[in-house]
């Protein structure tokens, strides 16, 4: 048994030390990381072509939003026929987003006819393709997003050969492409060759509670914190924009000044703005009246209505939008509690564990995971769960080495 634990630790090590990913802090590599392509041989310019779609034919649309009324999606066809992947655009990314466009440029350059996919939690998705405007709960996400890809491939499926199926997000696309891999099992439509997720969220509510207790943590409820940090950064950047080093990551941040609070408070901030909309578009657009009373009118200052928002985070969605609007759906007995168990992939845990096609990555330093949602990952997908020592939340997500391991699993017979 010892010799058994002692191989064991030598075989970590060697996977430990043998990583090269150059970002060892989490939050550096969660900031630059993310929007930095670390591959070489991936084509610069693919034929990207961007699409809107009307997916829900009757809806009434506030004359403010009617410019989000079609489905907004991207893809690059190859000439010849080919497997076609869908990426799944992470949390309130559209399908134009910088990663997703990252991600179409591998997949297109290993030969993938692709399609970019934009988040659930993005605002065109919540007004043009949620059909409870509620986002948030897995399955129901789920089913919009599915029912989205059916309608695209029906489209690409004029315009080129599709060899096969394959899946795969990043983020909160990453948790919703293994709701997709469960929905699939059951309708048969597409059979996915293959399902490929980055740096998934378990629970929604613990991940949101995450970022939301970092964020509020630094600025103690007052957005001035924020606003004058920001003030100051662009000072030190307009006077130190010629000794930065773009290639030293960790270098540039100290000559600007730059400290981790400051990393925690942008991350938290970017998610803070998604929280943001949807509290707002799930009030409006389902009449709610607690932030507006459902008339805005196309060309009215929205000032008054942020105001009343007041950077609201994910939990007051929960509590305030989401929970009273099941709960009148599904009558007393509803609890925030099950609010949180809808966000959860532990709802279709069996499917999980039993799926062939699945391969999952995450790092051990993943700023969106509690330890128990690392445990349930290791416990569910045990030798399909590849855990990276460092790289945040999708900081590494383009480094050689992970879109290397990526593909590979991806072409696996």
């Amino acid at each position: 048994m010892k010799k058994i634990i002692l191989l064991f630790y030598i075989v970590l090590g060697s996977l430990v030390f043998g990583y090269d990913f150059p970002m060892k802090d989490p939050y550096v590599a969660t900031v630059v990381g993310t929007s930095k392509m670390m591959t070489v041989g991936i084509k610069e310019k693919i034929p990207l072509e961007v699409h809107r779609m009307k997916t829900i034919k009757t809806r009434d649309i506030p004359e403010s939003l009617k410019y989000q009324e079609e489905y907004k999606f991207s893809l690059a066809l190859q000439k010849k026929k080919a497997p076609l992947i869908f990426i799944l655009s992470g949390t309130g990314s559209s399908a134009t987003s910088i990663k997703t466009k990252y991600f179409e440029r591998i997949f297109y350059t290993a030969g993938y006819h692709v399609v970019g996919i934009s988040s659930i939690m993005n605002s065109n998705s919540v007004v043009s393709l949620s059909y409870d405007k509620m986002p948030g709960n897995l399955m129901a996400d789920g089913f919009d997003l599915y029912r989205a890809v059916k309608n695209i491939s029906s489209y690409v499926e004029t315009r080129a050969e599709v060899e096969n199926y394959n899946l795969m997000g990043y983020s909160l696309g990453g948790t919703h492409s293994a709701v997709l891999g469960f929905i699939d099992d059951k309708e048969k439509y597409f059979n996915f060759n293959k399902i490929f997720i980055v740096n998934p969220a378990v629970n929604l509510y613990d991940s949101a509670k995450l970022l939301d207790v970092m964020f509020d943590k630094l600025t103690n409820g007052n957005i001035e914190v924020l606003l004058r940090r920001v003030d100051e950064l662009v000072d030190e950047l307009s006077e130190n924009k010629e000794r930065l080093d773009i290639k030293n990551p960790e270098k540039a941040f100290t000559h600007l000044n730059i400290h981790r609070d400051d990393l925690k408070l942008g991350i938290g901030f970017i998610f803070r703005l998604t929280s943001v909309d949807i509290n707002f578009l799930s009030d409006l657009l389902n009449k709610r009246n607690i932030y507006s009373d459902g008339k805005v009118s196309k060309y009215e200052d929205m000032t008054k209505y942020f105001k009343k928002i007041n950077f609201a985070n994910f939990e007051d969605y929960a509590q305030n939008i989401a929970y009273p609007y099941y709960k009148e759906l599904y009558g007393e007995r509803f609890t925030v509690k099950k609010v949180k168990e809808m966000s959860d992939l532990k709802s279709i845990d069996s499917y999980l564990r039993s799926a062939k096609n699945i391969y999952v990555v995450t790092n051990k330093d993943e700023l969106i995971l509690t330890n128990k949602n690392l445990n349930y990952l290791k416990r569910t997908f045990k030798d399909k769960l590849k855990i990276y020592p460092w790289g945040g939340h999708c900081g590494n997500m383009f480094y050689q080495e992970n879109v290397d391991y990526m593909l590979e699993k991806m072409k696996e017979k």
